[in-house]
């Protein structure tokens, strides 16, 4: 297991790599060159520029921190995935973000799931699986729950698009952001991106 504890969120990601490139196992499927569960902490998580490494560019990314919250130009979002988060999270008349916000006015925990059972044999399988949120002191606390990440060109995104669903939630209940910790059960290299992932690590 491996385990980060820092604020900024392009340190985050340098870091998981780094200690995921040379702490992690070598799992049986092939497709992989590290994996590992890794945990996540960040006690003032705050969005910024995305690392000039980063294989995703600003403009994608910024479109993806908008739609995640407002559903707006769905077209150009690139990502598969977080199309099926912002569906399954807001859409109506069931909304679990908006459940979750009534639960956390109230001063308790709330909960949203995003896995069905035929995900198990979907093209595109959710990696986020759960978010739970409460309202700890004046603060939104917020716990993200992943079944695996590409550590080298989603991890990044991911801390943006979630972080904008904290300060999201945290806004529409009139509290501070708290601490986002994120759970991710495989975290993931591919082999495809080895070389990569040296060249940054080396620098």
């Amino acid at each position: 297991m491996i385990i980060i504890e820092e604020n900024n969120i392009n340190k985050v990601w340098k870091n998981a790599l780094e200690k995921l490139y040379k702490n992690g196992y070598i799992p049986q499927d092939s497709r992989f060159f590290k994996m590992d569960t890794l945990i996540i902490e960040m006690n003032e998580p705050e969005l910024c520029e995305p690392d000039s490494q980063f294989p995703m560019d600003k403009a994608n990314i910024d479109i993806i921190n908008n739609f995640i919250i407002t559903g707006e130009n769905e077209k150009k979002v690139c990502h598969e995935w977080t199309k099926l988060y912002f569906h399954r999270l807001f859409d109506n008349p069931n909304s679990q973000i908006e459940y979750m916000i009534e639960r956390i006015k109230k001063d308790r925990v709330g909960i949203a799931c995003n896995w069905i059972k035929d995900d198990q044999k979907a093209e595109i399988k959710p990696c986020m699986l759960s978010i739970t949120a409460s309202n700890e002191n004046g603060k939104v606390n917020f716990q993200l729950h992943s079944r695996a990440c590409n550590i080298y060109d989603k991890l990044l995104m991911n801390l943006q698009e979630f972080i904008t669903v904290q300060k999201y939630i945290a806004s529409r209940c009139s509290l501070k952001i708290g601490r986002f910790t994120m759970f991710i059960d495989y975290a993931q290299i591919s082999v495809k991106d080895k070389k990569k992932v040296e060249d940054i690590i080396s620098k």
